[in-house]
């Protein structure tokens, strides 16, 4: 089975296989810049997560093997417009880009944006809109209570409300694709 047909499939068991084309047609850059920096990820959707009480984890963590804010910068995976930018108590500095299909990508956890990135403004596929960090889970400014991570995730309207989808075989994909 190639990799396109497990995304498709992952999509179908948790009922938005009609967003696999969108995300397959519009995730063109995985979300971290290769670098001089290595960064690492596995499947961690789902899992438990306490602060600010229970709840599941809505993405997948992208990790730096240097562990050092600002050292990897990060990317658009996709079109779309800046709907989201500012600081989250869970998410840190954190962005939300709508694509023109209506999926919502989410970027947290940032150190900082980079120069130009408003509320508004239209980005294209591989446009670099911050650098990776380890803000969050406090006031805003609060860093280093967690390792330096890429926070992504992927959201969907069903039913009338936005739901997460595990971004994991799409990050496997990208990952592959850009190297």
């Amino acid at each position: 089975m190639n990799c396109k047909t497990n995304i498709r499939t992952q999509l179908e068991k948790e009922n938005a296989g009609e967003y696999a084309t969108d995300l397959i047609n519009e995730m063109e850059y995985f979300p971290v810049c290769p670098g001089k920096t290595e960064y690492y990820f596995e499947d961690g959707y789902g899992t438990g997560r306490t602060y600010g009480g229970d709840r599941k984890h809505e993405g997948i963590d992208i990790m730096s093997s240097l562990n050092q804010p600002g050292c990897l910068k990060i990317r658009s995976v996709s079109d779309g417009i800046i709907e989201k930018k500012g600081w989250l108590e869970l998410g840190g500095y954190r962005l939300g880009i709508r694509s023109s299909s209506g999926i919502y990508y989410y970027y947290a956890h940032l150190d900082h944006y980079e120069d130009g990135i408003e509320e508004g403004k239209h980005v294209h596929a591989g446009d670099i809109i911050g650098y990776m960090g380890n803000t969050g889970y406090g006031p805003e400014g609060t860093k280093g209570q967690f390792d330096v991570h890429l926070h992504f995730g992927i959201y969907i309207n069903q039913a009338e409300k936005e739901t997460s989808l595990n971004p994991y075989c799409l990050l496997e994909y990208l990952s592959a694709k850009n190297k």
